[in-house]
């Protein structure tokens, strides 16, 4: 196997679960965990580029992306209509710390990305 299909199929694989995590983020109860799940998604559509050489994509890893990108806006246009129903915490301590951990979680990520897609370009 060469190395750019093993970057498409890995790219393919991420593109599928920000997909699926963005398409669940609907059925959280509060704000926070809508905001979190949106989150994850961004993070790894992030790391597709992060990962995937884009003058290397081929042919089915771009309908793949495409659907993946399609997924993800209408998980956002299904989180929009949920969104004035919802409570910004739950009311339930438990419920409140994982919250508080799949949000920090998000956010840990975004860093982690943002890092190695700036601090490279720092030394060229």
């Amino acid at each position: 196997m060469n190395p750019e299909l093993i970057s498409a199929v890995v790219g393919a694989a991420i593109v599928a679960w920000g997909a699926f995590v963005a398409l669940r983020a609907h059925r959280s109860e509060t704000r926070l965990g809508v905001l979190s799940g949106m989150a994850t998604a961004t993070m790894f559509v992030l790391l597709i580029r992060l990962i995937t050489p884009f003058g290397g994509w081929a042919d089915w890893f771009v309908w793949i992306w495409l659907a993946g990108m399609l997924a993800i806006v209408v998980a956002v246009f299904r989180a929009a209509l949920v969104w004035p129903d919802l409570p910004w915490r739950a009311a339930d301590e438990e419920a409140r710390r994982t919250e508080a951990t799949g949000f920090g979680f998000s956010a840990l990520l975004a860093l982690l990305i943002a890092g190695a897609l700036v601090v490279p370009g720092l030394f060229l």
